[in-house]
């Protein structure tokens, strides 16, 4: 049995862009809006800007705020049924002309806010993801307490620290969409600052033993009543062990609708069965 959906969201600023003094590139967003028919619809969305482009912390920001204006309205006025793989790609569309209207009007390129993408919308019997870049999309269904799989993997580029952004030629060919039929009861959604620390990259596999203890606590606090960075996320992407293995900027975001007491009893289920 599914309860409300509580999330908690954080982008924080990597250690060697604070030495520098440069701001965070990283967005992210969370928030849950009552779709046409009746339920629940989850909307969650990561961005990362680009390193080496000079304003790509706005790209990141238009790109969240583009993503629950349109799939939100959506939502609500025609249910998750009207969001597909034309309607992403619609979506990219307006991202792109409103980030060269900007640039336009800066006198430099769109290039200059180059961004990831990485999304999801959640009701409450089907599911849209959908991906342009590195970070990842990690997902429990409700028949799979406790386990977690990626839906996309990374995409990395040829050379290192190379991915794909919004702003590039032929950006529509580099989108990922995959539906997925059927209950989710738990999604976390981070940009690549903490690849290595939640992905096994050999084993190509989710690090389910990360995902448990943070998914066990936030399905024992109370359901956000309104969008705003979590505390306890911020400290934790700014703590000592995550900041000496990454010093990127890092987002997280988290979202389940879990009842507690089957968290709890799915991490102590895992952990008994690892002994």
């Amino acid at each position: 049995m599914a309860g409300a959906w509580r999330y908690a969201y954080a982008s924080v600023t990597g250690t060697s862009h604070a030495k520098n003094g440069s701001v965070c590139q990283d967005a992210g967003s969370c928030r849950v809006v009552e779709a046409a028919g009746g339920g629940s619809v989850l909307l969650a969305m990561a961005s990362d800007g680009a390193g080496s482009a000079r304003r790509s912390d706005e790209g990141a920001a238009l790109a969240i705020e583009l993503f629950f204006a349109e799939f939100g309205a959506a939502c609500r006025e025609h249910g998750i049924a009207a969001i597909d793989r034309g309607f992403v790609l619609t979506w990219l569309r307006k991202l792109r002309r409103r980030i060269a209207a900007r640039a336009a009007r800066a006198g430099i390129r769109s290039g200059e806010f180059a961004c990831t993408a990485l999304a999801a919308v959640v009701a409450d019997e089907r599911a849209l993801f959908f991906q342009i870049g590195d970070g990842a999309i990690v997902i429990s269904a409700r028949r799979d307490l406790g386990d977690y799989r990626w839906v996309f993997w990374p995409q990395h580029g040829e050379f290192a620290n190379t991915t794909n952004f919004v702003t590039q030629r032929h950006a529509s060919r580099a989108v990922e969409v995959a539906v997925h039929e059927g209950p989710i009861d738990e999604i976390a959604i981070f940009t690549d600052g903490i690849e290595r620390l939640v992905l096994d990259l050999g084993a190509k596999t989710a690090h389910s033993p990360f995902f448990r203890p943070l998914f066990r606590w936030l399905a024992s606090t109370t359901p956000a009543a309104a969008s705003a960075a979590s505390p306890p996320i911020v400290q934790y992407l700014g703590s000592k062990p995550v900041c000496d293995r990454t010093d990127d900027d890092k987002t997280l975001i988290l979202a389940t609708r879990r009842p507690a007491a089957a968290a709890a009893h799915a991490a102590a289920h895992k952990s008994a069965a690892a002994l």
